[in-house]
């Protein structure tokens, strides 16, 4: 059951939001901008997408507080059957998104590596055996996010195997761009469940819950994607159901899949979202319970910090070329040196408010808020945990690369979520929903924009992806000089190194690159190709590469790619466009 705090009016919610998040856009804008501290993607996919969707969120939000008090619309109960098509309307709207915004391109290394791995894995691999005439170029053509196991004869994804078994199982089943949708829409149902056990007598919050989450641009279009992340908020979502069904069942099922959570990509995440659970155990003096999953944690550690790498040098070989493991100190080490030297939480949380429904944060605030103190200390507060996993989630804000939103709190969307409904509960009458249905709409338009956006950054990559790949060449050496991330387009076809054989001409020597001119048909993807198709401009220079590239062009090794040539005469007409 649910107490009521007292009624908190919705044009207090939307000024302190539109305020908050004014102060909060103001001081990302100096830092990262105006005292440039480092000009990351991030920050560059800031200026580009999440600042002018803000600006426009915040005017919206001060001009809508004035009207956002009263009734809405009525909600009927959130019974499976109107949930449960809405959730699977949202998944086929996802899987369609692949290929209509991202045009059936994984933009990012994290991404390709993900799917290369699934390629092996659909195959019956746990790697990819290099091809002799290739070794000599294996780095050149997996530049990074490899693992060092057997790396002199294998091409072995450096992430662990879970999320790319799962796009292999869906590959075998026709189509791996399904399997996001798939665990978007598991992540969703579950997220339901809980909501409906945690607010049994506010249908009203119950969905809030659901349509703040059904409305999170970063959940869905994530989803649209390989990353891990969708996995994370699936089965943190399934873990966390299954907990509160309690018992033998519940608690060793959610055992088994904080296992299987931890093994999708890096296996800390998992334990950052149990931890605090863990402690509300503790407050309830369910020691038992409490000490399972303690045991848990320590599984994961020993499973995949251990166990795995020691059977890929079992399976592979003993590292070689880079780092000797990846194990537990590694681990910690790299974290805590990421925490002083690519800190980011000004842009990385930015984006996270940006890319989910603008009533989320100041509901779940609300939710925090309201939370009874002495009730919390004898652990009968779900919020606690919920809220520290959240803070967790968000303290942790590293820098992410590339991330539709931020990434690495994207497991947190659900507590959030869950913490806006509790906060609705207890701060909100059940009829007086006009605010949310003020707060969809706006988030609509923001996503509108963002989804525009996102589009016109993909577009540039994937049209590049496809002009490499058309090539008849047996090789094509990227000269990445001049263009933003164009070293991400090292990459073969649908996960597999093949003809044309791509790599990044920087990681060549001159001696290769003759070898190469010599007993193979190259081409040459550089600015004046990549440049034309709107690939943004990175002002920067590689030592060597003017002279490496004054050797191609006298052995006349530095053709251009082109298209094929059309072999009928309607592709002939085509190409030039119809001018017939």
């Amino acid at each position: 059951m649910i107490g009521r705090t007292g009624h908190v009016d919705a044009r207090r919610i939307y000024l302190a939001g539109a305020v908050g998040l004014a102060l909060w856009l103001g001081a990302t804008f100096l830092w990262h901008v105006t005292y440039r501290q480092g000009i990351s993607l991030a920050v560059i996919l800031l200026l580009d997408q999440d600042f002018p969707a803000l600006l426009g969120a915040i005017l919206l939000l001060a001009l809508a507080a004035p009207r956002a008090e009263g009734r809405g619309f009525a909600l009927p109960p959130p019974r499976a059957r109107i949930v449960i098509p809405l959730i699977v309307l949202l998944g086929m709207a996802a899987w369609a998104g692949h290929y209509a915004l991202f045009q059936d391109y994984a933009i990012s290394r994290d991404e390709e590596v993900a799917r290369f791995a699934a390629a092996y894995m659909r195959e019956g691999r746990f790697a990819r055996p290099i091809p002799m005439e290739w070794e000599p170029y294996r780095r050149a053509i997996m530049p990074e996010f490899f693992s060092p196991f057997g790396a002199a004869d294998y091409w072995t994804a450096a992430y662990l195997p879970v999320n790319s078994a799962i796009q292999a199982l869906f590959w075998r089943l026709g189509d791996p761009n399904l399997a996001g949708p798939t665990l978007l829409m598991a992540g969703l149902v579950a997220l339901w469940r809980v909501a409906l056990r945690l607010m049994p007598d506010r249908p009203d919050a119950v969905w809030v819950a659901l349509l703040l989450a059904f409305s999170s641009s970063q959940l869905w279009v994530t989803a649209m994607t390989p990353y891990a992340m969708t996995g994370h908020f699936a089965l943190n979502m399934i873990w966390l159901a299954l907990m509160l069904r309690a018992g033998v069942v519940g608690h060793g099922a959610a055992g088994l899949v904080a296992v299987i959570a931890a093994g999708l990509h890096q296996w800390h995440f998992p334990p950052l979202f149990i931890a605090p659970f863990i402690l509300w155990m503790l407050l309830q003096r369910r020691w038992t319970v409490a000490a399972f999953h303690a045991l848990t944690l320590v599984a994961i550690v020993v499973i995949w910090a251990k166990l795995w790498p020691g059977f890929l040098s079992h399976m592979l070989g003993a590292p070689v070329d880079v780092r000797p493991s990846a194990g537990v100190a590694d681990k910690v080490g790299s974290l805590f040196e990421r925490l002083g030297d690519r800190w980011q939480p000004l842009v990385n949380l930015t984006r996270y408010v940006a890319w989910n429904n603008i009533l989320m944060v100041p509901l779940a605030v609300l939710g925090i808020a309201a939370m009874r103190w002495r009730a919390m200390i004898r652990g009968q507060e779900i919020a606690l945990p919920l809220a520290l996993g959240c803070l967790a989630g968000c303290v942790l804000a590293l820098a992410q690369g590339y991330g539709w939103g931020f990434r690495y709190a994207h497991g947190f969307i659900g507590p959030f979520c869950l913490l806006a409904g509790l906060g609705w509960a207890r701060c909100r009458r059940p009829d007086w929903n006009r605010p949310l249905w003020v707060g969809l709409a706006i988030t609509a338009l923001v996503s509108i924009f963002l989804v525009w956006r996102t589009h016109a950054f993909v577009a540039p990559y994937a049209a590049s992806h496809r002009l490499i790949d058309s090539s008849e060449a047996d090789v094509v050496l990227i000269d990445p000089r001049g263009g933003l991330y164009v070293t991400d387009l090292v990459r073969g076809r649908n996960g597999v190194p093949g003809k044309p054989m791509v790599m990044n001409l920087a990681m060549l020597t001159l001696d290769q690159v003759d070898s190469l001119c010599r007993l193979y048909v190259v081409e040459l993807f550089d600015r004046s190709e990549f440049r034309p198709l709107g690939v943004p401009l990175a002002r920067w220079n590689l030592g060597g590469m003017d002279a490496l590239r004054a050797h191609m062009k006298e052995v006349d090794c530095d053709k251009p790619v082109q298209p094929p040539l059309p072999e009928t005469f309607d592709e002939a007409l085509e190409a030039a466009g119809n001018a017939m």
